[in-house]
């Protein structure tokens, strides 16, 4: 009646199936391809999805996928701002890729703008590329220090 041997994995049966319906597959490839890697470790990222209008600030010690709109400034590691997403306030970030539309201030070590990206922005970098086809209306800013995109945790005072 029990098994007196112990399971191979500590938490066997304890985790949910993946899902395997036509609408979680859809959109596991377009996330697959447009996610954030980071090398030798888990992929931490927050997603502000195409449904989705964002107003204030976003701040983040990992990584930041947008495919909605944000109205606001956001600060994190790497931005991913996707094919139809819209930003419109300021970025500081260790690496910038834009593929959506941007307007306002990009402060990056590192900025990508892709073919589809419409950026109306002032960029500060250290290491900038533009692919042919990319609309950038705005002035680029060469920076001689490293951008340190850490967020600073503020602690509650003490009542």
């Amino acid at each position: 009646m029990f098994n007196t041997r112990k399971s191979e994995t500590p938490y066997a049966g304890a985790l949910p199936e993946q899902d395997k319906s036509p609408i979680a597959s859809s959109y596991a490839a377009p996330l697959a391809a447009s996610a954030p890697k980071a090398a030798g470790r888990d992929a931490n990222y927050s997603i502000i999805n195409e449904w989705l209008t964002m107003r204030g600030d976003l701040e983040s010690e990992g990584d930041i996928l947008i495919k909605g709109k944000v109205i606001g400034n956001i600060r994190c590691k790497l931005l991913i701002i996707d094919i139809d997403a819209n930003i419109e306030g300021g970025i500081i970030a260790e690496e910038v890729v834009v593929r959506g539309r941007t307007k306002g201030t990009i402060e990056a070590n590192k900025v990508r703008v892709e073919k589809s990206a419409n950026v109306e922005s002032e960029i500060s970098h250290v290491s900038f590329s533009a692919e042919e086809g990319a609309r950038i209306k705005g002035a680029l800013k060469f920076r001689d220090e490293p951008i340190n995109a850490s967020v600073k945790v503020v602690e509650p005072k003490a009542a």
